[in-house]
């Protein structure tokens, strides 16, 4: 007896699409305190110097988080795959955009602390690595390894909701500055680690009778 490899028949088919929900509305929440401010042009101010950049960066990080949802929810389904394939498109653009502009602003930190800047582009990188795998395992019909890789982009694209949730409410209060920093590594990491952990569980289960 086989183990199907589609993460939601699995026996805990629940726990993704509820972790799935949570990101979404914490995603909202920091979109309304984070990116509407500068979408609406009322952060210019305190952002002159790289607005820009900044405006790019929020709006390539709205897609990301909108249209990757929309694109792991029409996946799960396995339905209107010709939609599918168009939102992750929009996805993968809106994701370069976010992560290219956030790579850039965390190589020239206009802010302090300015260790920040090291953690932000390393998380930058990663969306940028794990949304070339995805792609590349689509583009060679490896549909079960394009669904993880896909995942983790969306975990990752997620973490930077986390950074600023870690930014709000930084548990390293006593490290001072710095403990923003941590607070980032923490928050950015963690989701990863554990994501690895669900993606891989049953591959280390114990073999089953055929």
């Amino acid at each position: 007896m086989s183990t199907d490899p589609l993460i939601l028949r699995s026996r805990k088919a629940w726990i993704l699409p509820a972790l799935f929900v949570a990101a979404l509305a914490s995603s909202a929440w920091i979109w309304r305190v984070h990116a509407w401010p500068v979408l609406s042009f009322r952060a210019l101010g305190e952002h002159l110097l790289h607005f820009g950049l900044l405006y790019a960066h929020a709006l390539g990080g709205t897609a990301m988080l909108a249209a990757g949802g929309a694109a792991l929810f029409l996946g799960w389904r396995r339905r209107r795959m010709r939609l599918h394939r168009a939102v992750a498109y929009v996805y993968l653009t809106g994701g370069g955009v976010g992560a290219l502009t956030a790579l850039w602003l965390s190589l020239d930190p206009q802010h302090e602390p300015r260790s920040l800047g090291v953690t932000t582009a390393a998380l930058a990188v990663v969306w940028l690595v794990f949304a070339a795998m995805a792609g590349r395992a689509a583009r060679n019909r490896r549909f079960d390894s394009h669904q993880e890789w896909a995942i983790r982009t969306y975990v990752v694209s997620w973490t930077f909701v986390g950074c600023r949730l870690a930014q709000t409410a930084s548990p390293f209060g006593y490290l001072g500055l710095e403990g923003v920093t941590a607070a980032v590594w923490l928050f950015w990491v963690t989701p990863i680690l554990l994501c690895e952990v669900v993606l891989q569980w049953t591959k280390g289960a114990p073999r089953t009778a055929r």
